[in-house]
């Protein structure tokens, strides 16, 4: 193959790659608002997308050759970030997105980098964000303040909306605790495997906790539509990981983070475009605000850490 014509090659499977980043992964959203209005019950509904799409992932780490064995050590931290980031990030937005709209779930989640780079700020020994990222952490929690400003006087929503909120930002802080401890306890197995091991451990633990909570009766009254959110979703998470890691060892890192100032975006648009979502001014102007400030704390240089463990 001639350089140029492998040249256009790679950048067609970057475009491919980025557009399923954005695209996919912002319709996650969606099919969640789409699956808990279905009647899905909020914990069988994460365990039952979590555990096939991690026997997925692992199925295709092994068709690939890639061992599937990792350390006692790694799998004890894989276990930790799996629970935190899964079961406590992405099983509050089920519970969240049974109150409020997609398009505000995401927005809520889009504030992870800057609750994360909040977190690093605050501990010695790990790299602060500098002037600018400082400048992104103001700007975007000013968006969040957009977003709660209306619900806490009464302009719009209500009590269930301020209650999904609040459960969506208790899930971001569950996520950013996963993050800062998977950044502090680095694995050595492979990407793949590590993420195929997290989501079945927290899809087990998320089904354990279903049957707990006796939700198991109410799977009888899910619709089609229901099934096909939870398929969507399940296909979803190992394809557009899978994208997720190859963009990884193909563009700049920085260039793949912009998914996360991009999805909140692409969630708003398909919640008004599919569901006729209410997009009021409040949601634009937070909206706007919280991308501006996400897009300059991930792009703006970080600092050293006071500190060296």
């Amino acid at each position: 193959m001639s350089p140029a014509r492998a040249a256009r090659t790679h950048g067609i499977k970057l475009a491919i790659a980025f557009a399923t980043l954005y695209i996919v992964w912002g319709s996650t959203y969606l099919a969640i608002r789409i699956g808990v209005q279905s009647d899905l019950p909020p914990a069988l509904f994460g365990g039952l997308r979590l555990v096939p799409a991690g026997l997925i992932l692992l199925g295709m780490a092994r068709l690939r050759g890639t061992p599937l064995r990792v350390s006692r050590r790694d799998l004890k931290t894989t276990a930790v970030v799996g629970i935190l980031l899964l079961c406590g990030g992405m099983y509050f937005t089920f519970l969240a997105e049974q109150y409020i709209p997609s398009g505000l779930a995401a927005l809520v989640v889009a504030l992870l980098p800057l609750w994360t780079a909040a977190a690093e700020w605050v501990s010695p020994d790990m790299e602060r964000p500098g002037p600018l990222g400082l400048a992104g952490l103001v700007i975007g929690f000013c968006g969040l303040a957009l977003l709660l400003w209306p619900r806490l006087t009464g302009l719009s929503g209500g009590s269930d909306e301020l209650l999904g909120v609040g459960l969506q930002i208790v899930g971001t802080w569950l996520w950013t605790g996963g993050s800062v401890y998977s950044k502090r306890h680095p694995v050595r197995a492979n990407a793949v495997v590590v993420t195929g091991y997290e989501m079945l451990i927290a899809g087990l633990v998320l089904l354990a906790w279903g049957t707990v909570l006796g939700e198991w009766p109410r799977m009888a009254a899910v619709n089609v539509t229901g099934f096909g959110a939870l398929a969507y979703l399940i296909l979803a998470a190992a394809v557009a990981f899978t994208a997720f890691v190859w963009a990884l060892r193909n563009a700049p890192a920085s260039r793949v983070m912009t998914y996360a100032f991009v999805n909140p975006v692409v969630a708003v648009f398909l919640g008004w475009l599919v569901l006729r979502e209410p997009v009021d001014a409040w949601v634009f102007a937070g909206m706007t605000v919280i991308v501006a400030g996400v897009a300059l704390a991930t792009l703006a240089p970080t600092r050293p850490p006071r500190h060296a463990v």
